[in-house]
C-alpha cells in the first residue's frame, strides 16, 4: 500500500490515466443518452404541435365548407321563390326543402367548433341567427299573403349571410401567415350578391315598407344597410 501511495506521489499521471479510462466512457454514454432523450422529447413536442395545428385546420375547413353549402342552399331557395308564388304552399314547400337540405350540415359544424376562436364562433352564431330571421320573415309574409315578398326577403338576407361568411374566411386566413393567399374581402362582390339581380324598385320599396311595419324593432343601421345593398348593386 505504501508503495502504491508512493507511486501516485511520484507519477500522478497514472491516476489521471486510470480515472479517464474508467470515467470517460461512462460520461460519454450519459451525455449521448441525455441528448437522445432531449431530441426525442423535442420531436414529440413538434409532432404534438403539428397534429394540433392540422386538427385546427381540418376543423376550420369543415366549418367553412358547411356554411358555404348552406349559402348555396339559400341561393336555391331564392330560385324556388322567384317564380310565380301565389299561395302559402309555395313558401312552405320551399322552406321545407331548404330545412331538409341544411339540417345535414348542423352536426358537421357543431362537431368542429372546439378549436374555433371566440370571434369566429360569434360569427357562426350570427350566421345562424340570420337564417332564423329569414325563416321568420318568410313565415310572416306567408301569413299575411304577401307572397311576392318571399324572394325579395331571401335576396336581402343572402347578402348579409354572404358578408358574414366572408368575414369568417378573412379571420381564418389571417391566422395562416405561412400561406401566400391573395384575399381581399372587399373584392367579393359576386359572393355578396349571390342571389343575382336585385329586385325591381317597386318590390324593393314595398319590402322596405312592410319590413318596418312587421319588425318595428329593426334598427336604423339595418335599414340603412339594406338600402345601401340595393343601391350599390
Amino acid at each position: 500500500m505504501d508503495d502504491f501511495i508512493e507511486l501516485i506521489k511520484t507519477k500522478p499521471e497514472i491516476v489521471v490515466t486510470i480515472l479517464s479510462g474508467f470515467l470517460l466512457p461512462i460520461v460519454l454514454v450519459w451525455l449521448n443518452n441525455y441528448y437522445n432523450l432531449k431530441s426525442k422529447s423535442k420531436e414529440k413536442e413538434l409532432d404534438k404541435k403539428f397534429n394540433a395545428d392540422s386538427e385546427i385546420k381540418n376543423q376550420e375547413k369543415a366549418v367553412y365548407a358547411s356554411l358555404s353549402k348552406i349559402l348555396f342552399d339559400v341561393q336555391q331557395l331564392h330560385v324556388s321563390l322567384s317564380g310565380t308564388c301565389v299561395d302559402k304552399d309555395c313558401i312552405n314547400n320551399a322552406v321545407e326543402k331548404f330545412d331538409k337540405s341544411v339540417t345535414k350540415y348542423h352536426e358537421e359544424i357543431s362537431n368542429n367548433m372546439l378549436y374555433m376562436s371566440s370571434k369566429i364562433i360569434d360569427e357562426i352564431y350570427r350566421f345562424y341567427s340570420k337564417i332564423s330571421d329569414l325563416k321568420i320573415t318568410l313565415k310572416e309574409f306567408n301569413d299575411n299573403k304577401e307572397f311576392d315578398m318571399a324572394h325579395v326577403s331571401v335576396y336581402f338576407y343572402s347578402s348579409e349571410l354572404a358578408e358574414i361568411l366572408i368575414e369568417i374566411q378573412d379571420r381564418i386566413l389571417k391566422k395562416r401567415t405561412e400561406l401566400q393567399i391573395e384575399f381581399d374581402k372587399t373584392a367579393q362582390e359576386m359572393m355578396t350578391y349571390c342571389c343575382g339581380r336585385k329586385p325591381p324598385k317597386e318590390l324593393y320599396e314595398k319590402f322596405m315598407k312592410l319590413i318596418k311595419e312587421t319588425k318595428p324593432d329593426i334598427s336604423d343601421e339595418q335599414i340603412a344597410l339594406m338600402e345601401k345593398r340595393w343601391k350599390e348593386q
